[in-house]
């Protein structure tokens, strides 16, 4: 079962699920319009409706509430999502002996580290969107029995809102933009996480793990790579955090250490100009 098929890493997963011959159950909120199920993870009664009736063999759990602004100042519906949802899901998964496969977030960390951010590392969330993430967290390991959750980063790729067709879409639009280049990450190309989703599973994975396509950059360095890769003639200019002021603090550092997610898989993720090539030509 993937539960939010119709967005970016759902979909990627549900595709992948298909090519390698499952059966596959989906569902999506509010976005029943592709043949996914109608799904309010929110809903306690429903979902152990549903998850009663199917008796998955694995629940991906790609939904989330992801406006990391919007969350600042509606933390208790992002809490619903994040938090609440995910406690629900992981009790339907116990209770019916499904292994549950979830996604969280660099934003669990405080962003001051300077090297690699490991599995073990405290966790200190700085924004609204991070402790919702947080509590989804606790909650599948207070709760679920059966369970892989895969903290990532900068998430892009076809089918939904992200950085990578933002930026492309503004440089075609403007001469030039300004980009921030003071924070540091690791984007994540939805393919590639989707991959690892599903091998950890088939591997037996169990717990914690980090993944993300390397090596380290900033957003300015990303940006710039995108629009060259997609053909743009947009200058790009490298500007600070503080010239760029959001709701919702950003990290400063927010790499994730990916070597013990590798070792388990079996395979090391490609760089992500790489991934860029293989976005643009798809």
């Amino acid at each position: 079962m993937v539960i939010g098929a119709a967005g970016m890493l759902g979909g990627e997963v549900v595709s992948q699920l298909l090519a390698r011959g499952y059966d596959v159950v989906q569902t999506a909120w509010p976005d029943n319009n592709a043949g996914q199920i109608l799904l309010d993870i929110t809903d306690q009664a429903a979902v152990n409706e549903l998850v009663a009736k199917v008796r998955p063999v694995a629940v991906y759990n790609c939904s989330a509430f992801t406006d990391v602004d919007g969350a600042e100042s509606r933390e208790d519906i992002a809490a619903q999502v994040n938090g609440t949802g995910v406690g629900t899901l992981a009790g339907a998964c116990r209770e019916n002996n499904s292994l549950l496969i979830h996604v969280s977030t660099d934003y669990v960390f405080n962003g001051a580290s300077e090297k690699p951010y490991r599995c073990t590392d405290p966790v200190s969330p700085q924004t609204a969107y991070g402790r919702t993430k947080l509590i989804g967290e606790q909650k599948i390991q207070e709760i679920a029995n059966n369970w892989i959750i895969v903290r990532t980063s900068w998430l892009y790729g076809s089918g939904g809102k992200n950085f990578v067709d933002t930026i492309v879409s503004l440089a075609r639009q403007k001469e030039n933009l300004k980009v921030v280049s003071d924070q540091l990450g690791c984007p994540t190309y939805a393919p590639d996480l989707a991959r690892c989703l599903i091998d950890l599973a088939q591997k037996g994975g169990q717990g914690m793990y980090h993944f993300c396509n390397g090596p380290a950059c900033s957003w300015f360095d990303f940006a710039r790579k995108a629009v060259e890769i997609s053909g743009g003639h947009c200058l790009i200019e490298p500007c600070t955090t503080d010239e760029f002021p959001r709701p919702a603090k950003r990290p400063a550092y927010s790499v994730l250490d990916c070597q013990a997610t590798f070792e388990k898989l079996g395979w090391t993720a490609r760089p992500w100009p790489e991934t860029l090539l293989t976005h643009f030509s798809v």
